[in-house]
């Protein structure tokens, strides 16, 4: 079989392998959690979701640069709209059109591929969200609505533009491609091995679902995951190789923890209901909104995949 020259498509083709065979040790799971009793239905439920969401990313992929940063842009103003409803930010119409209004502004310099200006939106997205109650002339509860203003761009769209960012490059299309799928396989091997093994819980208070085991288990397979996603990867050194499988695996956990601690404080569930079996997009994007940042800096600083910017 002749694979693809181009390292996005050949991406593209091993993240639908990777979902095909992953109903081989799902079906074992299913063996094991039958014969203790336990349900199996939710799982091939967000097994199912898996496909649909592969292929909402493949589309914009194939259409080109322009649509998959438009795809995140679109991503991250839903993924703001679950965290306003979460903590209760929503109600502000004020602040929830000045938080669209900053992620539109994050993406000005993604799209544009201006490296510099996109690294300062941090600084100009807490400049713009304090200047709001400023021009209000207002104090009244606005430290509590302009910081969860301020951390609802930032976390939402600012660290996803650093993945819509990565296409701007060459090999983009495979780096996204790339870091996507190895958080995906991240988060289903540490569900898989919790399952079968897992006996200690990692942060009973925060996600009693979590185990030690599990952890430990995907950050494993991350790794490995990271040496089969290798060729996408700018040729990085085996060293590299292990020490961003570590950062993806130990980010990804804590990504999704972080999010654990939100839901917990604000005490909903789920943010929402858009993924069947998965519950929310930020459920599925908390360990990549997490681990955006370190992938791209360190991508950058010890391969300068932006050149001299």
């Amino acid at each position: 079989m002749n694979l693809p020259d181009e390292p996005w498509l050949r991406m593209l083709l091993l993240v639908w392998a990777v979902l095909v065979v992953a109903a081989i040790p799902l079906a074992a799971l299913t063996h094991v959690r039958g014969r203790r009793g336990k349900p199996a239905k939710s799982m091939w439920t967000q097994y199912a979701a898996w496909f649909l969401m592969a292929a909402a990313v493949s589309v914009p992929m194939a259409l080109g640069r322009l649509w998959l940063q438009i795809m995140f842009l679109l991503l991250s103003l839903y993924a703001f709209e679950e965290f306003a409803r979460a903590v209760g930010l929503w109600k502000e119409r004020g602040q929830m059109w000045l938080a669209r209004l900053g992620i539109l502004l994050v993406y000005v310099p993604v799209v544009a591929g201006w490296y510099g200006l996109f690294m300062a939106m941090a600084a100009y997205v807490i400049i713009l969200v304090f200047a709001f109650p400023i021009m209000l002339d207002r104090y009244e509860g606005m430290v509590q609505r302009t910081c969860l203003t301020i951390l609802g761009v930032i976390y939402c769209g600012w660290f996803l533009g650093h993945v819509a960012f990565l296409a701007n490059i060459e090999s983009g299309r495979a780096l996204v491609l790339a870091f996507l799928l190895v958080l995906a396989v991240n988060d289903a091997g540490s569900y898989f091995i919790g399952n079968l093994v897992g006996r200690h819980r990692l942060a009973p208070n925060l996600s009693p679902q979590k185990t030690v085991a599990g952890a430990l288990g995907g950050v494993a397979i991350t790794i490995g995951m990271m040496f089969v996603v290798r060729f996408a990867l700018c040729d990085i050194s085996v060293a590299n190789t292990i020490i961003l499988g570590l950062l993806l695996g130990i980010g990804g956990t804590f990504g999704d923890l972080a999010m654990s601690v939100i839901k917990r404080d604000v005490q909903i569930e789920n943010t929402g209901s858009l993924i069947p079996g998965h519950g929310g997009l930020l459920e599925r994007l908390d360990s990549v909104l997490f681990t955006a940042p370190s992938f791209f800096h360190y991508m950058h600083y010890f391969h300068n995949i932006f050149g001299q910017a």
